[in-house]
């Protein structure tokens, strides 16, 4: 068997990207029952044109081939609605980020769907399951920003955060409220 390898892809659009956030998801057998221990990873798909998903899906058979494993499961996601690949990358912690200038880029910046994104992986080899390839993200360099919008809400009364562990009296009242619209205990 080969060893593994590490390449930056070209840059893709993000699809439900999770850099900044675990996702924990609990395995299930068939029958959809908790099946192990929860698992915690960062992970994101990534959308091709036509041409870079060609030459992205070449190299990751190559990989297949190189380490003997001719049948072996690629890490493309089908989505189920539009029958459409992404190709999938996870990692278990955090990776790092950096801009378009090589520069690394705060934590609080989340990447969101749309997001363009070049990602320096590891393809790792697998056995079980019949075999296949799999993507270790290394880093990600962040290309081109989409956040989720701005909130639509105009202002209104009720509940202000003011910042970090601030709590705004309306909670203890709303708490208070709560407890006094309660129906009365039968006597």
């Amino acid at each position: 068997m080969a060893k593994k390898v590490t390449i930056v892809l070209p840059p893709g659009i993000a699809v439900w990207p999770k850099l900044h956030r675990v996702e924990v998801y609990q395995p299930t057998d068939r029958k959809g029952r908790p099946n192990g221990a929860e698992k915690r990873r960062y992970v994101t798909g990534v959308k091709y044109n036509e041409e870079d998903h060609c030459k992205v899906d070449h190299f990751l058979k190559q990989c297949l081939s190189d380490f003997d494993l001719k049948d072996g499961k690629l890490p493309w996601k089908k989505h189920k609605k539009t029958g459409g690949l992404t190709l999938e990358a996870t990692s278990d912690d955090c990776p790092p980020v950096f801009d378009a200038k090589n520069r690394g880029v705060p934590a609080k910046v989340i990447i969101g769907c749309g997001s363009t994104i070049k990602l320096d992986v590891t393809v790792n080899p697998y056995t079980s399951f019949g075999g296949g390839i799999n993507l270790h993200i290394n880093s990600v360099q962040l290309l081109d920003l989409k956040q989720r919008a701005a909130s639509r809400f105009e202002e209104t009364e009720g509940f202000s955060y003011g910042g970090e562990d601030e709590a705004d009296d309306s909670s203890t009242s709303r708490r208070a409220a709560v407890r006094s619209a309660s129906p009365p205990e039968p006597a």
